[in-house]
């Protein structure tokens, strides 16, 4: 399974060509996001002007329907907390969090624009579009 962060569903919404082809590369493959990067996503299009917000989370609804989505669930924030006592510091709270979650999810791959952004030592590897 691979994990789609924020930055690579807003690349995927907004028809990016190399986000586009990255993911046509995984055909075949389950692509996953999590809660946590929706609720980024769904704050994104709520700020956006009046005259495209109902597009955008129209999309982002489409775009919700085609991936597993991971809760942010206690099999993720076991997995945070481990991470941040074994590396504090190691990435934002956010980050590490979703991090876990995809890993808890059995993701074998996040994809994101910033792979730094997640910390280290995680079993799922964090690759830049």
């Amino acid at each position: 399974m691979k994990g789609l962060d924020t930055p690579v569903l807003l690349a995927l919404l907004e028809g990016n060509p190399r986000a586009v082809a990255r993911v046509r590369k995984w055909r075949g493959e389950e692509l996953a996001t999590t809660e946590a990067n929706l609720l980024e996503m769904a704050a994104i299009a709520a700020r956006s002007p009046a005259r495209h917000r109902t597009a955008r989370l129209t999309a982002l609804g489409r775009l919700r329907r085609r991936l597993t989505v991971l809760p942010i669930g206690s099999q993720a924030v076991e997995e945070a907390s481990r991470h941040l006592a074994a590396h504090p510091g190691d990435g934002s709270l956010l980050s590490v969090v979703i991090a876990a979650a995809f890993e808890a999810g059995g993701c074998d791959e996040i994809l994101t624009d910033e792979p730094a952004q997640f910390g280290t030592k995680w079993r799922v590897r964090c690759s830049k579009l």
